[in-house]
């Protein structure tokens, strides 16, 4: 999941997900490599942040611009064998409001499990073309 105002990132030697404010990302960056010290006093996210800015081996993780809900509500709504709930989840994702008017539809005909599974699923996708892309493989 990802903020505005975060990023974040895959460290390939760790394994590990490190997520920081691109506020202290880029005050490390205008700090140079000569800073060894946090001029906050945040050592551990200073050093994280140190450590994304100086390594080859990090790579940002998908945005949630990478990641189109959206479509995924689309594909779920085109999914429905029910034609009349497909048709409202259809509707309810068009114009203003379309997100709170797809969960209430959901709620309405008690398929939020089915929906939370199946935008898993979709989400675990979009995670493994990501990391096949990036030539990741995990155990």
């Amino acid at each position: 999941m990802q903020f505005d105002e975060f990023s974040s990132f895959l460290d390939l030697d760790t394994g590990k997900v490190e997520t920081v404010s691109l506020e202290l990302l880029h005050e490390v960056e205008e700090s140079g490599d000569d800073d060894d010290e946090d001029p906050e006093g945040e050592d551990e996210d200073w050093e994280i942040a140190k450590r994304i800015v100086a390594m080859d081996c990090v790579l940002k993780l998908p945005t949630k611009f990478d990641v189109h809900d959206w479509a995924i509500m689309e594909e779920f709504s085109r999914s429905a064998e029910n034609a009349r709930i497909r048709g409202e989840l259809l509707d309810a994702i068009h114009g203003a409001g379309a997100f709170s008017n797809f969960k209430s539809t959901l709620r309405r005909h008690h398929i939020e499990e089915a929906w939370y599974a199946f935008r898993t699923d979709a989400l675990k996708e979009i995670a493994i073309a990501w990391c096949e892309e990036h030539h990741i493989t995990w155990e």
